[in-house]
């Protein structure tokens, strides 16, 4: 009864999305992915994006198979996403360094990203596995954790975020363009293991529901949580480690950024023609 209730507010989340955002096609369908994209052309300077590195520095987050933390990982790929960002135009994008090693950091990054009034809220992170997959070699003359199981990224809304629709609507355009790159998602949320048993909302973009997480659900603006990767891959790490693969995810989210601005700032005008036609 519980899977069937699961499915069902799914199957109505992506109904919702479709119908009242105009994103895409529905999970699933055969239809051309490209039908949703907005004939209204982004103005990309009164688009705000707050661009979020995941972890600190005082608390690095996951380790990969050859010892490299995280936020590293992180750091560098939201500078890359940066940089792309304000070259096309998006000169209202913040890049969010946030130091602490307790949770209060977390709320922070909340309290910026609701004060700025982003339009989009895009925390960058990289993947670990549940321990239980975890095995041992060595490198460099240590023993260390690897696992090579699993590859791919994940993207992550929550059920909580008041902008639930437009968070789902611009995961889906991201998976979209990951997948146009050649770019697969981790399917091992779905393992029914403890720590995963995620519900998948978006089967063709791979956006997972993570409802608790404390900078999707307490944002106040459209918020999505990306996993470049899986760093405790030994294969994926170094793929992680290559400018050109990189850059596949840098111009996924630049080209998705591109498609989101536009239909929302599509939105506003065609409300505003609505009134005029009455």
């Amino acid at each position: 009864m519980q899977a069937m209730q699961g499915a069902a507010s799914a199957a109505l989340i992506a109904i919702g999305l479709w119908t009242a955002f105009g994103v895409g096609t529905p999970p699933g369908a055969a239809a051309e992915t490209h039908a949703g994209r907005a004939d209204t052309a982004c103005v990309p300077e009164r688009f705000k994006i707050a661009l979020d590195v995941g972890h600190t520095a005082e608390n690095q987050g996951a380790t990969s198979a050859r010892g490299i933390r995280e936020y590293v990982f992180n750091l560098r790929l939201a500078k890359e996403m940066e940089k792309a960002l304000t070259d096309a135009g998006f000169k209202e994008t913040h890049l969010f360094v946030t130091p602490g090693a307790t949770k209060a950091q977390l709320f922070k990054r909340v309290a910026r990203a609701n004060a700025l009034g982003a339009d989009l809220f895009l925390s960058v992170h990289h993947n670990d596995v549940q321990e239980r997959y975890k095995e041992k070699w060595e490198y460099e003359g240590a023993s260390r954790p690897y696992s090579d199981r699993f590859a791919g990224h994940s993207l992550f809304v929550s059920r909580k975020n008041p902008r639930l629709a437009e968070s789902l609507a611009f995961g889906h355009l991201l998976g979209v363009e990951l997948k146009e790159r050649g770019l697969v998602y981790t399917r091992h949320h779905l393992e029914n293991v403890p720590g995963e048993r995620r519900e998948l909302l978006d089967p063709e973009g791979g956006v997972y529901r993570y409802d608790n997480l404390v900078v999707l659900m307490y944002t106040s603006v459209p918020a999505l949580l990306m996993e470049a990767g899986i760093i405790i891959n030994r294969a994926e790490e170094l793929l992680l480690e290559t400018p050109e693969h990189r850059d596949r995810i840098v111009q996924a989210t630049l080209a998705a950024v591109e498609r989101f601005c536009a239909i929302r700032q599509a939105k506003p005008i065609a409300r505003r023609a609505t009134r005029k036609a009455i």
